[in-house]
């Protein structure tokens, strides 16, 4: 077999000046002698940040500066690098955020600088020419890494701070090469390599890339437990919601959608919008595309943020559109999640004379209502039933089985068959607590013991092997949160038995724990939200959140068998969540 002679290719440095980004591909080394790239053009200025409603408008970007003169390449024949490029012009500052007097606009960022002139090429047969590290515009802690090859080849993108510790492959192969890169923290320098390879023919180029400043809105969290050889490894995706230094749900800004790494640090995030995220219960789901984002009420309960969709790098894949979610006063609500026949389940709020009845929507991808369950037709509504008495917050829809599990926080857990006309296979309700409770509906299943019943719940989570985990909010205080001498929330599962129409607990959390402070169980009341989910390693993730300036919110991972808390995540007072997920992260591997 005849030799493949190797080649190294060269790429001089260019910088990226700018309030949030910075990108440096370094000298990589050539073979062939190329005469010097012109110099690049000089970045225009950055627009003016345009004002928030009510708030002063973000400052100038300063203009980019311009390219380096590229350098000759050395050794080999002679080729002409080619001139840089103009800088690209600041970012317009985005509009603030709502509320009573909105907050300030964004500050533009400065131009990106002109890209340094390449060097004359190898004769080898793979090379990469024209490497370029771009911002994303929709995230600070994201980019997009792009480089062209002399011949089809697949992409790679390896990242890191003090070496390379992970990479981003795409195994087409192409000629024209865009990654998009997530998995950063803010305001750090990093490392970035674009590799390519062909049969046995590799190439790469080498940069770096300088994240920016997090939105004020989404805070660092503080890891104080990680018992690294239990927890499920991962990242964690879930919503954050900055609150008005009460005890209320509500927020002057719009619902943030994160993904946190295991040190407590965000990694990928998402701003849903800007109307103010009132009621904080908004759903997030890793989905086959992106993330879907579920929608949020405004300051009138009615119309807030629509259910949308994206992908890694913050663009639409699909948004519910106001015609089918939020025209003439409809109400939709709590969640949102994608289907395995790639339609989307949400909640519907309906007037039925005084009584608020929530009503299942299945929307297909082109915005058709295609299937519905009306909860109050299943389920008769207890006698003298008015307002919120069903608090409807979560659905399963099991394709394969043909089965929904429709829940409702006061009236229980519905399961009926799906397709293609909903039918009652069984309810189950719990004893709810608290003050101002609506009267509940029987249930069609006995707890055992008998005073193992959940209060309230919100988001079960139905199992294969026949059990379900729910979060028990334990009742109802008139919104308080964080500080009780009443009521106590808790994660629970039980096993149901269809056929003996019972549901036997068979795990609980605090209760029987060693915990490692008192907030689990004198402080951890969630009275709005929550989530548990058993993780692939049988551990509990459990989101506690709350709503006060002076108690933090926690998310935590437990053990099954001796209910340690393994992981646990706080926010800062005055922050808030309602679901938490823990996920394989996307797109991103570590290297070996």
């Amino acid at each position: 077999m005849a030799n493949v002679r190797s080649f190294n290719f060269r790429f001089f440095a260019f910088a990226c000046v700018g309030a949030l980004i910075a990108c440096t591909p370094a000298d990589n080394g050539g073979t062939s002698s190329g005469a010097a790239g012109t110099s690049g053009g000089t970045g225009a200025s950055g627009t003016s940040g345009g004002a928030g409603n009510g708030a002063v408008a973000g400052t100038t970007g300063s203009a980019g500066t311009s390219g380096v003169t590229g350098s000759a390449g050395t050794g080999g024949s002679t080729a002409t690098g080619s001139a840089g490029t103009t800088g690209s012009a600041g970012v317009t500052g985005s509009a603030g955020r709502g509320g009573v007097t909105g907050s300030g606009g964004v500050t533009g960022s400065a131009g990106a600088s002109g890209t340094t002139g390449s060097g004359g090429s190898g004769n080898g047969p793979l090379s990469i020419t024209g490497l370029k590290i771009d911002p994303n515009p929709n995230s600070v802690i994201s980019c997009f890494v792009s480089w062209t090859t002399n011949m089809a080849a697949n992409s790679t993108v390896q990242f890191g701070q003090s070496g390379y510790q992970w990479e981003i492959t795409d195994a087409a192969s192409v000629t024209a090469h865009k990654v998009l890169v997530i998995g950063m923290h803010a305001q750090q320098m990093y490392q970035v390599k674009a590799i390519s390879t062909a049969g046995t023919a590799s190439a790469s180029a080498e940069g770096t890339f300088m994240t920016g400043t997090l939105p004020a809105q989404i805070p660092n969290g503080k890891v104080m437990i990680n018992d690294t050889a239990k927890v499920q490894p991962g990242w964690t995706l879930m919503n954050v919601q900055k609150g008005q230094g009460d005890t209320r749900a509500r927020s002057d800004f719009p619902p943030y959608a994160v993904m946190y790494d295991s040190g407590g640090l965000p990694v990928w995030y998402y701003v849903d919008g800007t109307m103010p995220d009132i009621g904080g219960a908004v759903s997030t789901q890793l989905t086959d595309k992106g993330v879907l984002i579920g929608p949020s009420w405004n300051a009138n309960l009615t119309t807030g943020a629509l259910p949308i969709e994206v992908d890694f790098a913050g663009n639409t894949l699909w948004q519910c559109p106001a015609s089918v979610c939020s025209a003439n006063g409809k109400n939709f609500t709590h969640h949102a999640s994608k289907l395995s026949n790639g339609n989307y389940m949400l909640i519907e709020y309906i007037m039925t004379g005084s009584r608020q009845d929530p009503i299942f929507r299945e929307v297909s991808p082109s915005n058709q209502i295609v299937w519905s369950l009306d909860y109050a037709k299943l389920v008769t509504p207890p006698s003298g039933a008015s307002g919120d008495w069903c608090h409807a917050n979560a659905a399963t829809v099991d394709i394969a089985k043909n089965v929904i599990y429709a829940n409702c926080r006061w009236a229980g857990l519905l399961k009926a068959t799906h397709d293609p006309t909903p039918a009652r296979q069984w309810l189950l309700t719990g004893s709810p607590k608290g003050s101002s409770i609506p009267a509940v509906p029987t249930s069609d299943l006995t707890f055992s013991p008998t005073n193992s019943a959940f209060s309230d719940t919100h988001d079960p989570e139905i199992h294969d092997d026949g059990t379900i985990c729910f979060f028990d909010n334990g009742g109802y205080s008139g919104g308080a949160g964080g500080s009780t001498t009443q009521l106590r929330s808790r994660a629970v599962e039980y096993m149901i038995n269809e056929t003996a129409k019972t549901a036997t607990l068979v795990w609980e959390f605090p209760m029987g724990a060693t915990v490692p402070d008192a907030w689990y169980t004198s402080n951890w009341y969630t009275p709005f939200w929550g989530s548990v989910h058993r993780l692939a390693n049988n551990n509990y993730l459990v989101a506690g959140g709350i709503r006060s300036p002076t108690v933090e919110s926690r998310v935590f991972e437990v053990t099954k068998t001796d209910k340690k808390v393994v992981w646990e995540f706080r926010f800062p007072p005055d922050y808030g969540v309602y679901r938490a997920n823990r996920i394989t992260p996307p797109l991103v591997k570590a290297i070996p």
